[in-house]
């Protein structure tokens, strides 16, 4: 091996021993279960409390999930009450068994209705990758034989996160500010709204429902949206109360939103870039529908 090739391996720690014993993490949803495999690789056993499909939303503990926050040798959660269950579980843990991804984030960056934070606000891509340092961080010293690969993946994420604001930043640019409005029934994608300048109307808010009823209106806006495992159908009822009436009849329903899980691993919402990445298509095409076979054409 050449002098400058062992050397890296020395830094890296790629080569030697890589005797290193898997750590058993639990944490409180998909999408951080996911980040602790990236960033860990088949250094850790990671098992999500709740799985796809499941809102962690007003989500309850059973007695095999708190055994489990008890028992693994990490417990990894977002925080910003996020699932008080977990959380309460998981304090009992000591500080160096836990990890709470958004304990790196400066309080300025969140998103708060009062004196409450928006517990969604960390899944904005700016600030996943504070989650994404503080937990490697963590990572390392607990598998600190492998940590040139656990710092080599944070470098990777980061630069991929970087990689996809600029995507949407691009993409919204053919977005006017005018049409960039979410009519929906929850808080869920208000860290999507601050980062790229929509304004988001929760239709269970009484001064809220009304504006939207006079936006639609004005900026003649052809869909609304719902966001899977949220709302409890709000969304739905409200458009079924206003539409022919307060709102044009064509007004629909955009395909719903994935946010608080992570689809199948086959599918485009099975990772969290993938995710958001569907998300900017379904809301910009829902805002700017394609048109209608043979719309357009030249007579």
């Amino acid at each position: 091996m050449v002098p400058s090739a062992q050397a890296q391996d020395e830094v890296l720690r790629y080569g030697g021993d890589r005797d290193v014993e898997t750590l058993t993490v639990v944490t409180d949803t998909t999408i951080n279960a996911a980040l602790v495999e990236n960033i860990a690789g088949s250094f850790v056993e990671v098992e999500p409390i709740v799985e796809r499909g499941e809102s962690p939303i007003d989500h309850e503990l059973d007695e095999a999930d708190r055994e489990a926050i008890a028992e693994a040798d990490l417990v990894v959660y977002q925080g910003l009450g996020l699932m008080p269950s977990f959380i309460e579980v998981a304090e009992a843990r000591d500080d160096d068994e836990r990890i709470v991804l958004t304990e790196g984030i400066p309080d300025f960056r969140l998103i708060r209705d009062g004196d409450e934070a928006n517990p969604h606000t960390y899944h904005s891509p700016s600030l996943v990758q504070y989650a994404v340092d503080h937990l490697t961080v963590a990572l390392k010293k607990k598998l600190e034989p492998v940590a040139g690969e656990i710092e080599g993946n944070r470098l990777r994420i980061n630069i991929e996160l970087q990689s996809l604001m600029r995507e949407t930043e691009g993409l919204m640019e053919e977005l006017p500010r005018s049409e960039r409005l979410l009519v929906t029934d929850n808080d869920v994608f208000a860290y999507f709204a601050k980062d790229y300048h929509f304004e988001l109307l929760d239709v269970t808010r009484d001064e809220d429902s009304e504006k939207a009823v006079e936006l639609i209106e004005r900026h003649e806006i052809d869909n609304v949206f719902r966001v899977e495992g949220a709302g409890d159908g709000a969304i739905e009822a409200w458009l079924d109360a206003h539409r022919g009436d307060d709102v044009p009849e064509s007004v629909g329903l955009a395909p719903t939103l994935a946010g608080l899980w992570l689809g199948e691993p086959n599918l485009p919402t099975g990772t969290y870039i993938g995710m958001l990445r569907q998300n900017v298509n379904d809301i910009i095409l829902g805002l700017r529908p394609l048109p209608e076979a043979g719309e357009g054409e030249i007579e």
